[in-house]
C-alpha cells in the first residue's frame, strides 16, 4: 500500500519509534565516541534530548501537526544535551518548521523540503560545521531527499531511499576525520541520528516496533569495540568543561546578541552552540572556565537547566570502564581454554591396560 501523506497520529508514532529505536541503542553509540571529545556520551545526551520531545508529545491534549511539531521542537530544545544533543533538537526544529507550514499536504515534496530546512537549521546553530559528523550524515540525507523530490508518491519508498543513503554517508565518515579513521569508528552522533530514521521507517514500513514513553532505561555495555582505545585513552582535552544552560531572555534576543554572545564564547573554547527560539536560548560550549560564560549569559536575563560536565573525568572513567571489561573478558576466555584442555586430556596408563587385556 502507497502512503501519498502523512497525518498527526502517523508522524507522532514515526517518531516514537525513532525515539525509542534510538533509546535501545544509546549504549552502543556511546562506545563509538571519539569526537569532538572522548568522553563516550553522544548516545546518552541524544537520547536525554529526544526523550523530552517524547514526554512534551505524550503529554498533548490535542493531536494535530501544529501541536505535534510545537512540542517535539520546544520539547526537544529544552532537554537537549551535549553536542549532538543540542544538533538533534535543531535538526527537529528545522523539520518541525516546515511540516507546521504545510499541515495538510505531508507529501513527498513537503518532506523534502523539511529535510533541507531541518540541515540549514542544524548547521546554522553549530559555529564551526564540522565535516564527518551527524551534520554531514543530515546533510546526506537532506541531499538525496532533493533528488527523490518529484520522482515518487511514496512517502515509504521515499524515507526507505534516504534512510539507506545515509547510512552510506555514515560509512564514509572516517574518511573526514582523522580521528575517527584512528579508532576504527564511524562517527557516534550521525550514528545516533541513523538509528531515528531507521525506527521511523520500520514504523511506516507497518513493522512492531517499540514505542518511546519518555523514560531511559539502564543498560550495560555491549561489549563490543569501542572508540576509545589505547591510541587516544591519554587525548588532549583542550577545554574540559562540557557547559550548557537555558537563557530565559528578558528582552528580545536578536540576531546581533546572538553574534555577539557567539563571539565571546570563542574566546573561551569551542563547541559552541547558541539557539534562541522565542524567549528560550540553548547555549552549550566547551570551555575552561564555565564561570566567564555564565556570568555573560546572566546579562541577557534568567538561567535554568544549568549543567557542567568535567570531560576529563567522564574521559578518565570510561577508559577504566573499558579497561575492566577487557580484562573480565580475557579472565573468562583463559578459564574456557584451561576447561577445554582438561577435557581433551586422556589417561594414557589407563589406555594401554585396555590394549594389553585385548
Amino acid at each position: 500500500m502507497v502512503i501519498s501523506k502523512m497525518d498527526a497520529p502517523m508522524l507522532k508514532k514515526a517518531f516514537l519509534a525513532g525515539a525509542a529505536r534510538l533509546e535501545s541503542q544509546k549504549e552502543r553509540i556511546n562506545e563509538l565516541n571519539v569526537f569532538p571529545v572522548p568522553d563516550g556520551d553522544t548516545g546518552t545526551n541524544m537520547t536525554l534530548t529526544i526523550m523530552s520531545a517524547v514526554k512534551a508529545v505524550n503529554a498533548l491534549e490535542e493531536l494535530n501537526i501544529k501541536t505535534l511539531a510545537k512540542a517535539m521542537s520546544s520539547g526537544s530544545l529544552r532537554g537537549a544535551r551535549g553536542n549532538s544533543g543540542v544538533i538533534l533538537s535543531q535538526l527537529l526544529r528545522g523539520f518541525c518548521k516546515e511540516i507546521t507550514e504545510n499541515e495538510d499536504n505531508i507529501d513527498v515534496h513537503v518532506l523534502a523540503v523539511a529535510f533541507a530546512r531541518a540541515k540549514e537549521s542544524a548547521y546554522k546553530a553549530v559555529m564551526k560545521p564540522k565535516e564527518g559528523t551527524i551534520l554531514t550524515v543530515a546533510r546526506g540525507g537532506s541531499e538525496k531527499a532533493a533528488e527523490l523530490d518529484g520522482t515518487t508518491e511514496d512517502v515509504v519508498y521515499f524515507i526507505g531511499e534516504v534512510v539507506k543513503h545515509m547510512e552510506e554517508v555514515l560509512k564514509s565518515t572516517p574518511d573526514m576525520l582523522p580521528v575517527l579513521k584512528e579508532a576504527g569508528v564511524v562517527d557516534s552522533g550521525g550514528t545516533g541520528l541513523l538509528e531515528v530514521m531507521k525506527g521511523a521507517y520500520d514504523c511506516l514500513c507497518g513493522k512492531e516496533v517499540a514505542l518511546a514513553d519518555g523514560e531511559v532505561k539502564n543498560t550495560v555495555s555491549s561489549g563490543k569495540k569501542t572508540g576509545i582505545t589505547d591510541d587516544i585513552e591519554t587525548a588532549d582535552i583542550k577545554f574540559g568543561y562540557c557547559t550548557e544552560f537555558i537563557i530565559m531572555a528578558e528582552k528580545e534576543f536578536t540576531e546581533n546578541d546572538e553574534r555577539d554572545f557567539k563571539g565571546y564564547l570563542e574566546g573561551l573554547g569551542d563547541c559552541i552552540v547558541v539557539v534562541a527560539d522565542d524567549d528560550v536560548v540553548k547555549v552549550h560550549v566547551h570551555t575552561n572556565d564555565p564561570g566567564l560564560a555564565i556570568q555573560k549569559a546572566l546579562t541577557y536575563g534568567e538561567l535554568t537547566s544549568m549543567k557542567i560536565d568535567n570531560m576529563r573525568e567522564e574521559h578518565h572513567e570510561r577508559v577504566i570502564q573499558n579497561s575492566e571489561e577487557k580484562a573480565k573478558e580475557q579472565k573468562e576466555v583463559s578459564a574456557l581454554h584451561n576447561e577445554m584442555s582438561k577435557k581433551e586430556e586422556k589417561p594414557v596408563s589407563t589406555a594401554r591396560k585396555a590394549d594389553a587385556f585385548i
